[in-house]
């Protein structure tokens, strides 16, 4: 072991902060193939400096990772939660750099990562609609980007999605449309999340108004026209079961969809959601709920899902408050998904007490990365994680 770097059964962590002291409080991370971009979001500012790892170098080397800040070219371009790409571009989502904003900042990946020239931005509340802001996540359906509204600003929740076509150019405002889910029903806003099944567009609920927490899923179909109402429809999961509220993104795998649970309301909790996508919408036979807090006590507030294809990872965040953990709750999707014998732990704490507290993650090659956010609040983290996800020493049935 070394100061930068440990590994134990299967996980290993390095501290990019070592590197660059501003490496710290990313909200996720997207692969190209070969380099893994870290999406900046509050490193005790909102900051706008993206790191950059190459995957064909050991974890651990100072070669491997470079750093650029794209507020260095533009200095709005800060305060991102979430980034997609497309085969192409690098899309970095705007929420907030002081105020909530829609400023999307792109990177084309086949030019310099350094070059000011390989970077360009697009304010979507200028350009497009003023209530195009305040995002969290989106999802990328082999054409167009969709970006999840969240706030407009710290106390006010929306429903306009904004939708860029990447077969159109960039900077032009055609290329952009809006439609606002408030429309098909006054409950639906404040999103966490979007994610696609080959055919819908869903976004996933958390918060309604301050005070209370969303169920009410929406979802668009995109073999229809995206600003036509009767494309879109809205169901409240809280009829089904009242803890179906509060869920940070979702992810797609097979016939399933599974809503990632993080705040109820009253606690962080479990439960997740599956719902069979070939089902109506509001079929309640066509949703499914399993407690991973069954599994163990400590299996609740996660923040994001990824899939490789067998496995469903939930990424640890926070049980409450001063609880952040490092919990991965894993679910084998070859079991029975309320066996709970289907589901699986593995604590990254055990390799380090600050392996905590992250906001979503990647898998590329075997790995499962999640960048660091933080460790405690505001107290944030440069402490990247890899899972090897070919071991099973580290999980805990």
């Amino acid at each position: 072991m070394t100061e930068l770097q440990k590994h134990i059964d299967g996980i290993e962590i390095f501290d990019i902060s070592t590197l660059n002291p501003g490496a710290r409080g990313f909200s996720g991370a997207v692969c190209d193939g070969r380099y893994l971009y870290l999406v900046p979001l509050n490193n005790g500012v909102f900051y706008g400096q993206v790191a950059r790892y190459d995957t064909t170098l050991p974890f651990d080397t100072h070669d491997a990772w470079s750093f650029f800040d794209s507020a260095s070219i533009h200095p709005d371009s800060r305060g991102f939660a979430g980034l997609l790409f497309d085969g192409r571009y690098i899309y970095l989502l705007p929420f907030c750099n002081g105020q909530h904003h829609g400023q999307v900042t792109r990177y084309d990946t086949t030019a310099p990562f350094s070059n000011p020239e390989s970077w360009s931005f697009f304010d979507t509340a200028a350009s497009v609609h003023p209530n195009s802001r305040g995002f969290i996540s989106g999802c990328y359906d082999g054409r167009y980007i969709y970006m999840a509204p969240y706030q407009l600003d710290t106390a006010v929740q929306h429903g306009q999605v904004t939708r860029y076509d990447t077969q159109a150019p960039f900077l032009t405002p055609s290329s952009w449309a809006v439609f606002d889910t408030t429309r098909v029903d006054q409950g639906s806003l404040g999103f966490h999340g979007a994610v696609h099944d080959t055919r819908y567009v869903y976004m996933i609920p958390f918060l309604r108004d301050a005070k209370n927490y969303n169920g009410s899923i929406s979802r668009y179909n995109t073999e229809s026209e995206f600003t036509d109402p009767t494309a879109w429809e809205n169901v409240d999961l809280t009829i089904f079961n009242n803890r179906a509220r509060g869920f940070v993104s979702a992810c797609h795998q097979g016939e399933y969809l599974y809503l990632v649970p993080y705040f109820d309301g009253s606690d962080r909790y479990g439960q997740v959601a599956r719902y069979h996508t070939g089902s109506d919408l509001a079929d309640p036979e066509a949703w499914t709920w399993f407690d991973s807090a069954e599994i163990d006590p400590g299996s609740r507030g996660f923040f994001g899902a990824i899939s490789d294809g067998r496995f469903i990872y939930f990424i640890p965040h926070c049980r409450g408050i001063g609880a952040y953990h490092g919990q991965i709750t894993r679910y084998d999707s070859r079991g029975g998904f309320t066996d709970p014998a289907s589901w699986a732990i593995c604590d990254t704490g055990r390799v380090h007490p600050d392996c905590r507290g992250f906001m979503g993650g990647v898998i590329h090659d075997g790995y499962l990365y999640m960048p660091p956010f933080e460790i405690d609040a505001g107290e944030h983290s440069g402490l990247m994680v890899r899972l090897q996800l070919g071991c099973e020493t580290p999980w805990l049935p």
